[in-house]
C-alpha cells in the first residue's frame, strides 16, 4: 500500500487559512481593548488618562487605524484645553485624510484582503461626520489660539466637507451596486453566488429592518449636515466680517441653521443680529455689545457593536461548515444628556444651554447611508470565504474516498476543523469609530456681566463652577462633560478681542467713563 500523502491543495489551503487568521485577527482585539480603556477613562472624568491612552496607541497604530487615533488624540487634548497640541494632532489627521483622498476609492490589494478577512483590514479613511467635525474642532483650536485667518480656512473647509459628503455617498452607492452585480456574473452552477439575490431576499431584508429600525428612526437632519458646524461658521463671519461678502456668508449660514433648529434661542438671536446688520448696509457702523457664548459638549456618541446574521447564501451545499455574516450596529447611550445652567450676574435668572445638534442623529444618518455598501461588502466577503472553504473541503472529501484508512479521515477532519475555525475567526464586523465625540452639543448666549463672572451648574449637579471671563468683546466658554457626578472640564477664549480707538483696554475705558483714569500705564 502506498503511503498516504496529504493533497497539496489541502496543505496549502490550510496554511493560508492559518496565516490569515493569525495575521488578520491580531490587531482587532487590541484595538477594541484600547478603545475600552480610553472610554473608561473618559467616563471616569480622567481626560488626562484618555490623552495618554490615545498617545500610546497612535505611536503603535497600524497604518489602517492611524487616522482614528489621530482623531482621538486631538479631541481629548482639545477637551483639556491643550489647544496647540490638539491643533498639531488634527493637522496630522488632515494630512492623512488628504493622503487617502489621493488614492483610489478601491485599493485592489486591500479589497482582496478584506474579502478574505473583513472590512476592518481596510484603511480607516474617516466618515463624513468625522471630516466635518475634524475641521470644526480645528477651527475652535485656532480661535482659542487667536489664529483667526486659519480659523476662517478651517470653517470654510467644514462646510465644503458637507458638499463633498453628498458626492461621496453617490459614488459609494454606485460602487456597492457594481460589486453586487459582479458577484452574480461568476457562473450559473450551484456554487455560484449572487449578492443581489441575498440583498433582495425577504429573509435578509427582514433581518436588516429588525436590527436597524432604531438607527433609521434617529435620522433628523438633511444628509451630512451638522448644525453646530454651520452655526459656528455663521458666528465667526458675523463677528469677524471684513467686508459685505463676509456678512453675506454669515447671513446664509445663520439663516440655514435657524431653519434647522428653530427652537434654539441662541441661533435665533444670532440670526436676528446678522439680519439687522445685513439690512443696515455697507456704511453701517458695527458695534457689538459684550456677549459670551457657552458651548457645552455632553455625553459620548454611539459606539458600534457586532451582530451576527445567518443569511441565505444561495450556495446549497453541506461542504460549507459555517455560513454567517457579521454586521456593525450602532449602540446609543441610554443615559439622558446632562444640562448646563448659566447665571450671568448675581441678579440675573439662570438660562439653560439648549441643544443645537444631536450627534446621535448625525452619526445615525451617516451610518444608514453607508449601510448598503457595508452589507454588500460583508456578503461578498462571506461568499469568498465560503467558496474557499468549499474548495478545501471538497478536496478533503476526495482524499478520504480514495483512502479509506485513518489518514484520509484525518485529512477530512483537519479540513473541517480548519475551515470552520477560519470562518468563525474572520467573521467579524468593522467596529472602528471616533469614540470621544459627544452625544449632544448645546449652546447659550448671555450678556457678559459687569463682574465678568459666569456661574455654571451641571444638572445632575456637580456643584457650581465660577468662570472668570477675559477682556473680550465676544468670549467663548467651552464645557465638556461625559458622565454625571464628575466635574466638567472648562476652557475659555476670546472670539472677538476688545478694541478701543485710543488703544485702551476694557478696564481702562471703564475707569475713564467713571473719571478715574490717570494714566494708561496705571493698569499695566
Amino acid at each position: 500500500m502506498k503511503p498516504f500523502v496529504f493533497p497539496k491543495f489541502v496543505l496549502a489551503g490550510s496554511r493560508l487559512l492559518g496565516l490569515l487568521w493569525l495575521a488578520l485577527t491580531a490587531g482587532c482585539s487590541s484595538y477594541e481593548e484600547e478603545t475600552l480603556k480610553m472610554t473608561a477613562a473618559l467616563r471616569g472624568g480622567d481626560f488626562g488618562k484618555a490623552v495618554g491612552v490615545a498617545t500610546k496607541n497612535l505611536s503603535n497604530a497600524a497604518e489602517v487605524d492611524r487616522l482614528l487615533w489621530q482623531l482621538e488624540l486631538g479631541a481629548t487634548q482639545r477637551a483639556i484645553g491643550a489647544f496647540a497640541a490638539s491643533a498639531a494632532a488634527f493637522d496630522g489627521a488632515l494630512e492623512m485624510v488628504a493622503l487617502w483622498d489621493t488614492k483610489p476609492d478601491v485599493l485592489l490589494s486591500r479589497e482582496a484582503l478584506s474579502a478574505l478577512n473583513n472590512m476592518s483590514s481596510l484603511p480607516y479613511r474617516g466618515t463624513s461626520y468625522d471630516r466635518i467635525l475634524l475641521s470644526t474642532y480645528q477651527a475652535l483650536n485656532y480661535l482659542a489660539l487667536a489664529q483667526y485667518d486659519q480659523a476662517r480656512v478651517a470653517l470654510n473647509l467644514a462646510l465644503q466637507r458637507q458638499v463633498e459628503a453628498v458626492e461621496a455617498n453617490a459614488r459609494r452607492i454606485e460602487r456597492a451596486q457594481e460589486e453586487a452585480a459582479r458577484s452574480g456574473a461568476k457562473g450559473g452552477d450551484k456554487k455560484s453566488y449572487d449578492a443581489r439575490k441575498t440583498l433582495e431576499s425577504k429573509q435578509f431584508r427582514g433581518e436588516m429592518d429588525s436590527n436597524y429600525a432604531e438607527t433609521r428612526q434617529m435620522r433628523a437632519y438633511a444628509d451630512y449636515v451638522n448644525p453646530f458646524s454651520v452655526w459656528l461658521h455663521g458666528v465667526f463671519f458675523m463677528t469677524h466680517a471684513a467686508d459685505n461678502g463676509d456678512v453675506e456668508r454669515a447671513y446664509k449660514s445663520l439663516e440655514r441653521v435657524a431653519q434647522m433648529v428653530p427652537d434654539n434661542p441662541t441661533v435665533q438671536a444670532d440670526y436676528a443680529q446678522i439680519t439687522e446688520r445685513r439690512q443696515a448696509g455697507a456704511q453701517a457702523v458695527v458695534s457689538f455689545e459684550p456677549v459670551t457664548y457657552v458651548i457645552f459638549e455632553t455625553g459620548l456618541a454611539p459606539v458600534r457593536q457586532e451582530i451576527k446574521i445567518n443569511v441565505p447564501l444561495f450556495i446549497a451545499t453541506s461542504k460549507v461548515p459555517y455560513v454567517g455574516a457579521a454586521f456593525p450596529k450602532l449602540v446609543f447611550s441610554r443615559s439622558r444628556p446632562a444640562e448646563l445652567s448659566i447665571r450671568a450676574g448675581a441678579k440675573n435668572a439662570p438660562v439653560l444651554a439648549q441643544p443645537i445638534v444631536s450627534m446621535d442623529s448625525v452619526i445615525a444618518t451617516d451610518f444608514d447611508n453607508a449601510l448598503p455598501e457595508i452589507a454588500t461588502r460583508t456578503l461578498v466577503s462571506t461568499l469568498t470565504k465560503a467558496a474557499l472553504s468549499y474548495a478545501i473541503n471538497e478536496t478533503a472529501d476526495q482524499a478520504m474516498r480514495k483512502n479509506d484508512g485513518g489518514a484520509g479521515l484525518l485529512v477530512w477532519l483537519l479540513s473541517r476543523i480548519g475551515t470552520a475555525t477560519y470562518s468563525y475567526a474572520t467573521t467579524a464586523a468593522d467596529l472602528r469609530t471616533w469614540h470621544s465625540l459627544p452625544q449632544e452639543i448645546h449652546i447659550a448666549r448671555v450678556p457678559t456681566p459687569a463682574d465678568r463672572v459666569l456661574r455654571l451648574t451641571l444638572k445632575p449637579s456637580s456643584g457650581e463652577h465660577k468662570v472668570h471671563l477675559p477682556e473680550g468683546t465676544v468670549n467663548v466658554v467651552h464645557v465638556r462633560s461625559i458622565a454625571p457626578g464628575h466635574p466638567p472640564v472648562i476652557s475659555l477664549f476670546v472670539l472677538k478681542p476688545y478694541h478701543h480707538e485710543n488703544g485702551l483696554t476694557m478696564r481702562q475705558e471703564k475707569c475713564l467713563r467713571h473719571g478715574s483714569l490717570l494714566s494708561p500705564t496705571r493698569f499695566e
